[in-house]
């Protein structure tokens, strides 16, 4: 399987007032502009009592993941993110390519590879 998945855990420090303008305002209207065709899909999910949030993103094979994190490194986005969240961990489902291991080496991120399954949505 080509797909790819990555898994966020972040915490956050600031008001759940600033980390959903940030989402809602600036990093989906970003995102879904970028141009990125192997970008399946790029979801947030938050627990304001916790300050915890997920976000949840798909592509197509491991080359589409490396152009959203070069796409993302390059943006107006990074920064904001940065001020606003602590990477709790990075979680990288599927069979990451090399590019993808090299660009992600700095994060720490855990890998773990596909092994049996099915999606009825695909």
């Amino acid at each position: 399987m080509k797909r790819i998945t990555f898994i966020l855990n972040l915490k956050y420090t600031g008001s759940s007032n600033e980390v959903e303008t940030f989402i809602k305002d600036l990093s989906v209207p970003y995102t879904s502009e970028c141009d990125e065709p192997g970008t399946n899909s790029f979801e947030w999910y938050l627990n304001k009592t916790a300050n915890r949030a997920v976000l949840l993103e798909n592509f197509i094979d491991s080359d589409a993941a490396v152009l959203r994190v070069k796409n993302l490194m390059e943006s107006p986005v990074n920064e904001s993110f940065q001020n606003l969240f602590e990477v709790i961990e990075l979680c990288v489902l599927g069979d990451a390519g090399p590019s993808l291991l090299q660009i992600l080496e700095g994060w720490g991120p855990v890998y773990l590879n596909y092994s049996e399954g099915f999606n009825k949505s695909l």
